[in-house]
């Protein structure tokens, strides 16, 4: 790789915004950045860059339009920013790396496009409902019956960050869960309401990775 710079930045430091001018993409070296993006007033978060020399804010460069998502460091990190002119010499000198960042656009495209079309085309419980089992398959802890474990508050930090709505419709949600009983608190006293016990009918229903 070229004579680049690393750059090191604290945990919730906004890298870029939507809708501002692109003239770097990064490449990350240490540490996690999440892509964030407004969808009908709500934030969602389309992909957490978190895998030493992954890149992002490539699209910038290459149609020159605004940027399409908001970048914010989630934990310390460093990353190496690359100028227009750097990346084309990496793209014409190096076929593997011209067509990894093909496949790579592709992938994300695909993806963003599957993540809007489900916040358009789906009312927010049943949003809600869906993000809570791939969360549960996310974590993939189960108890002794085959049902899964996650922790309230990361569940709901989850929610708020993949489903676009706000942190009511989510408590109201789980409360109305609780009371039909696809979903229950765990059953350690000592921890209190910290963890929700999900039904594997409730997964079965709501799995989207079938």
């Amino acid at each position: 790789m070229e004579n680049l710079t690393i750059y090191s930045y604290p945990i919730n430091t906004t890298i870029f915004k939507e809708g501002e001018t692109g003239e770097l993409l990064y490449i990350l070296v240490e540490g996690a950045v999440e892509l964030r993006k407004n969808v009908q007033g709500a934030e969602i978060v389309l992909k957490t860059i978190d895998q030493k020399n992954d890149f992002f804010g490539e699209m910038a460069l290459i149609d020159g339009k605004p940027r399409s998502a908001t970048a914010v460091t989630v934990k310390p990190t460093k990353l190496i920013p690359v100028d227009n002119a750097a990346f084309e010499r990496m793209v014409l000198s190096n076929g593997k790396f011209a067509w990894k960042i093909i496949g790579i656009l592709s992938d994300r495209i695909r993806e963003t496009n599957k993540q809007i079309e489900a916040l358009l085309n789906t009312n927010p419980k049943d949003r809600i409902n869906f993000a809570i089992a791939d969360y549960a398959l996310k974590v993939n802890i189960k108890i002794h019956d085959g049902r899964y474990k996650v922790p309230v508050e990361a569940l709901k930090e989850w929610l708020n960050n993949h489903c676009g709505v706000s942190l009511e419709e989510i408590d109201n949600q789980l409360f109305r869960l609780l009371k039909s009983e696809s979903i229950a608190y765990g059953a350690s006293k000592d921890k209190g309401n910290t963890e929700l016990i999900i039904s594997t009918n409730f997964i079965q229903q709501y799995n989207r990775r079938r």
